[in-house]
């Protein structure tokens, strides 16, 4: 496995775009070692990184929630990956797939009103999805 993830790192480190990279490394892991909780903060740490690089890549943050996702755990167990999130949406990152993360961060939170607020916003940013908002933003019970 430490192969095959350091032969991604290197494919990754040369186009921290390449979608192919990011799922053979996904790949990788759930068949060699699988997901505990202290492979997924390594991973979750090393998605950030790229994340920082170019905010805008989706790859990075499909890899990072996809195994946050897969495993059935929370953004709130990893809270460095979450302060990442948070600390670039303050920075103000025009960013889609950070917005769509905050949205799920304050769903799973329970806060209905910030998921929504993010959703007008994302209905803007990405205006091509702008159905794809309001479908979520209707699934939402705001006010809770």
């Amino acid at each position: 496995a430490v192969v095959s993830t350091q032969s991604t790192g290197e494919l990754l480190s040369k186009d921290l775009r390449n979608n192919s990279a990011w799922n053979h490394r996904y790949f990788v892991i759930e068949n060699s070692q699988g997901w505990s909780k202290e492979t997924i903060s390594k991973e979750l740490e090393y998605a950030g990184t790229y994340i920082k690089k170019a905010p805008n890549n989706e790859s990075s943050w499909n890899y990072a929630r996809g195994i946050i996702k897969k495993n059935k755990m929370k953004y709130s167990d990893f809270p460095p990956f979450k302060e990442l999130c948070v600390g670039m949406n303050e920075s103000h990152i025009p960013s889609p797939f950070l917005l769509s993360t905050l949205a799920d961060i304050h769903v799973e939170e329970g806060n209905n009103t910030a998921a929504s607020n993010i959703f007008e916003q994302l209905k803007d940013l990405d205006s091509i999805r702008e159905k794809y908002w309001t479908f979520k933003q209707n699934q939402l019970q705001v006010g809770s």
